[in-house]
């Protein structure tokens, strides 16, 4: 039993690091995309799951699976009650792996400079809204989902990620974080081309993009990927098309968000590749002379076009939309209870938002108003604790490869200006506290 354990243990560590590991996980996303078999796809990628937590220490592993099953589940957007009947069945194996792993590879505490600020978010988002939010609203399920899951979780992952980064590996870890957001941007970009094509005749009859229920999550999901592709840019200039083909997916989700972030990240990307790839600014300033005007003009034609669906009393933003409203709601929220806020599932604003039902959270869509109105002055303070020390790390660690997963942290904060964002407990929280934990353990080692 204990050799055919080991044995398992082998297989597993080869498949990860062997050749197959990436477009092998990509394609079957794509089949599950393309024959709409989502669901068996997600089965799948959550046994894979289970297969590596048993045999296998390393986390690492589970990463890029469990951002597919994101994706995969987003083209259920419309109606996600249709995953709850699956839950169970996914949720209770997973578990139970889980718990085997930390047993079976349990591994000493590790002590970090983003613990601290994590546990103050913790406490904010508990006790965010006390005595003012009704007790049941506080105890809505979803409040405990994102009690537990901006708060607990993400302490958890924190410090099982600085744990098992204490294991030396025979790959470097940056880089193979960077390949595994790399593949699933372009994930990201087919779940987005396999929209088109099955509504390809809805888009030509109306001339311009439909509504896409999941664009904003997409839109997130390749916001925090795109940085990877520079990592491959200073390596080979051909993965540029890599960077444009996730910035022309953005485009083609339709939103707005993505269409205003994107365009902004893309530009920062290109200016880190053109400070750090010393080697190739040559070629960089043909590039720009020779595109920057026909592209200006494809854009000029195409867009307006394209989003012509999207606009607002003729306009991309306009100042009557919701969005809008909720900065006034929620500067009024915060300065009515400015110390711990009105809580984070409180329902007050439930009417503001067409589409939202009693019992969800109510989002301001953004994280500057969201946090002060949901949580006060409290979470206001844990939160810019944790943006000090990341933002600390980022300069510390402006100089080495890591710091592109800094760039995917400024998309997804772009992003959280004008959505949920980083208020999301997963993926987004979750992945940005594994960047930048590994980009901590990475710093301290580099330093020894």
């Amino acid at each position: 039993m204990k050799n055919w354990f080991h044995n398992r243990q082998r297989e597993a560590d080869a498949f990860w690091n062997g050749r197959f590991y990436f477009p092998t996980l990509f394609l079957i996303t794509v089949i599950g995309l393309v024959f709409q078999i989502n669901v068996p796809v997600m089965a799948f990628f959550i046994a894979l799951c289970i297969y590596f937590f048993v045999f296998s220490d390393d986390l690492m592993t589970i990463v890029m699976p469990l951002m597919m099953i994101f994706l995969l589940a987003s083209t259920f957007f419309k109606d996600l009650s249709f995953l709850m009947a699956y839950f169970p069945y996914a949720v209770i194996p997973f578990a139970l792996a889980l718990v085997f792993q930390l047993v079976y590879y349990r591994r000493p505490y590790v002590k970090g400079k983003m613990l601290c600020p994590l546990i103050a978010i913790s406490v904010a988002v508990i006790i965010g809204g006390a005595g003012v939010i009704p007790m049941e609203e506080y105890l809505l399920p979803i409040n405990f989902y994102y009690i537990i899951g901006l708060g607990a979780f993400m302490i958890f992952i924190y410090c099982m990620s600085m744990s098992r980064l204490q294991n030396e590996r025979g790959y470097d870890r940056v880089e193979r974080l960077a390949k595994i957001l790399y593949y699933v941007g372009f994930a990201a970009v087919f779940t987005v081309l396999a929209f088109c094509a099955e509504n390809i005749d809805a888009i030509i009859d109306k001339g311009t993009l439909i509504f896409y229920k999941p664009r904003n999550f997409v839109s997130s999901v390749l916001l925090m990927s795109m940085p990877a592709a520079c990592l491959y840019i200073k390596k080979n200039n051909w993965h540029i098309l890599g960077i444009l083909a996730m910035y022309a997916g953005m485009v083609l989700t339709g939103s707005r968000s993505g269409l205003l972030f994107g365009s902004a990240l893309l530009l920062i990307c290109a200016v880190y590749v053109y400070a750090t790839n010393k080697s190739s600014r040559k070629l960089y300033n043909r590039l720009i002379i020779a595109t920057i005007i026909p592209v200006g003009i494809i854009a000029a034609i195409l867009l307006p076009t394209l989003y012509s669906g999207r606009l607002t009393n003729g306009s991309l933003i306009s100042s009557d939309e919701t969005r809008v409203k909720f900065i006034k709601l929620g500067i009024q929220d915060f300065l009515e209870h400015p110390i711990l806020g009105i809580g984070l599932s409180n329902q007050k604003n439930i009417d503001i938002f067409p589409g939202i039902f009693p019992g969800c959270l109510v989002f301001y869509h953004n994280i500057l108003i969201q946090i002060p109105a949901s949580l006060g002055l409290v979470g206001v303070g844990a939160y810019l604790w944790q943006f000090a020390e990341r933002i600390k790390l980022a300069v510390k660690t402006r100089k080495t490869d890591y710091f592109i997963f800094t760039l995917s942290y400024v998309g997804i904060l772009m992003m959280s200006l004008t959505n949920p964002g980083l208020m999301c407990p997963f993926p987004e929280a979750a992945l940005m506290v594994l960047l930048f934990a590994l980009m901590e353990h990475s710093f301290k080692k580099k330093e020894k």
